[in-house]
């Protein structure tokens, strides 16, 4: 790993700035005050960046930087969306940062861009190293540029360019403004107006927005209302504060894993077809390495013939996953065949039945995982929830599916699992999940290594036990709390 003072070396076009145990602890002490983790984290991110770029930008002495539109709401800002805007005399800088590892891209929130009142002439790109403790800013580009050539993403509705396509040497900003004063007048392009919101819409909106969650509210409906509603001051303000007070009334409040098996699921757990927007089968094989050719019908009903004569032997777990396998990919190639629909009807009666029957825990996890495959609504296969907790971990995202299963002795297991989101195949490195009982003690962790897609851990517990799951990566870390 480069020191900084060799990346200056390497990288002379970029703005290097070192970010010291101080400025940490005083950014993470000033980003309480949110109704979420997401959004702290977000607020504490930003403060850095904002503290190191304006003394960047005043160093010389002869520019004056000012926030905008003013310190005081930048909270409100950051509880819903990344960036900042600063002014530069007559020159508006909107700085976007990412702890992205590569830099390939830059994304900017649609916010910074279709809402004319946030626009800025020029787009700085700050790439936040938290492990080796420094950010750069590693490009720019203009209002212009991103709105008309800009990859525009209706999902996260961000504008993205290649690096390619941004000027990385920052100092050509400013001789460019020195040769011609005008050209930022001619930076920005044509922006759409927004909608009014009258009272009545506002409040409406303001009270659905409002409701707890571990993200932002932003994409919950039509850019034009959400643009209408924050570009507002006082609306602004207003959501900032109903989310606050929300989080007061809930933030104690675990989850319970008891109600799940009465089909009662909190807010922000998703079944995990919602999630993915794929069938369970693509979901839980997605990162199995299938045999191409699946076996012969016959041999698959021999197969399920030793389930039900050998059901506690060690070859039950290995049988059960071979069965289910060969089924699926047999339904992918012809779902119709009556002759494979009768065996998955055999094999979900047998798998059933194991569950019923068998103590072995590994082995009913495993028949579990195989009716999510073939018969995901089947009662008997527990339950289970998957959740995005909308924060990146030093430039990943991640979301934590959790499953129970109930016991014959009235315990009840549970099934950890972390999936990489945001189109990774794999998690990052030395990601680690942390479950702690009701103390605050750590009773079980696992750690990803190279190429890991998951991670889990699995354990019992009593209805009313309550426990956290905590998943951290190099400084960036997020818990949620349950209870059986």
């Amino acid at each position: 790993m480069f020191s900084l003072d060799k990346l200056r070396i390497l990288y002379p076009e970029s703005i290097w700035c070192y970010i010291s145990e101080s400025d940490r602890e005083k950014a993470w002490f000033s980003s309480e005050n949110f109704s979420n983790k997401a959004a702290r984290w977000n607020s504490y991110l930003n403060l850095l960046c904002l503290n190191k770029c304006i003394a960047w930008l005043e160093a010389d002495g002869s520019s004056q930087v000012t926030v905008y539109p003013s310190v005081e709401t930048l909270p409100s800002i950051w509880e819903v969306v990344n960036g900042f805007a600063l002014q530069v005399e007559r020159t508006r800088l909107i700085l976007i940062l990412s702890e992205a590892i590569e830099t390939e891209e830059f994304s900017v929130p649609q916010e910074w861009v279709d809402i004319s009142s946030w626009a800025g002439h020029y787009y700085l790109a700050v790439q936040v190293n938290l492990a080796d403790e420094w950010l750069r800013i590693w490009g720019y580009t203009t209002h212009k540029q991103l709105k008309t050539q800009g990859i525009y993403d209706e999902f996260e509705r961000t504008y993205s360019l290649d690096k390619e396509d941004l000027i990385t040497d920052l100092n050509v900003l400013w001789i460019s403004q020195e040769l011609n004063p005008k050209q930022f007048e001619v930076a920005v392009a044509v922006i759409e107006k927004l909608p009014s919101l009258s009272s009545m819409q506002a409040e409406k909106l303001v009270e659905k927005l409002s409701q707890p969650s571990p993200y932002s509210p932003r994409l919950e409906i039509s850019f034009k209302e959400w643009g209408a509603l924050i570009a507002d001051d006082n609306w602004r303000e207003h959501l900032y504060a109903n989310r606050k007070r929300q989080l007061t009334s809930h933030q104690n409040t675990p989850v319970n894993l008891s109600n799940w098996l009465r089909n009662v699921f909190d807010i922000g757990w998703q079944t995990v077809e919602e999630f993915f927007g794929k069938t369970e089968t693509d979901l839980v094989f997605a990162f199995r390495n299938r045999r191409t050719v699946p076996d012969n019908l016959e041999t698959i009903k021999t197969q399920i013939e030793y389930l039900k004569t050998h059901p506690n032997d060690d070859k039950c777990k290995q049988t059960a996953k071979r069965v289910t396998e060969n089924l699926v990919s047999h339904l992918i190639i012809d779902k119709t065949n009556p002759q494979v629909t009768f065996l998955v009807s055999d094999a979900v009666s047998e798998l059933a039945k194991l569950l019923r029957t068998i103590s072995n825990e590994e082995i009913r996890w495993t028949v579990a995982e195989c009716l999510w495959m073939l018969e995901p609504d089947n009662p008997l296969a527990g339950k289970k929830r998957i959740k995005d907790w909308g924060m990146q971990l030093a430039g990943y995202t991640v979301a934590l599916m959790v499953a129970i299963l109930e016991k014959p002795d009235r315990k009840v297991a549970v099934l950890l699992r972390v999936y990489p989101m945001g189109n990774k195949n794999y998690l990052p490195e030395s990601l680690q999940m942390t479950v702690l009982d009701e103390d605050g003690n750590t009773f079980l962790e696992a750690q990803t290594r190279k190429a890991d897609n998951f991670i889990q851990l699995k354990f019992s517990g009593s209805p009313g036990d309550r426990f956290s799951v905590t998943i951290s990566l190099e400084t960036a870390f997020v818990t949620e709390d349950f209870v059986i």
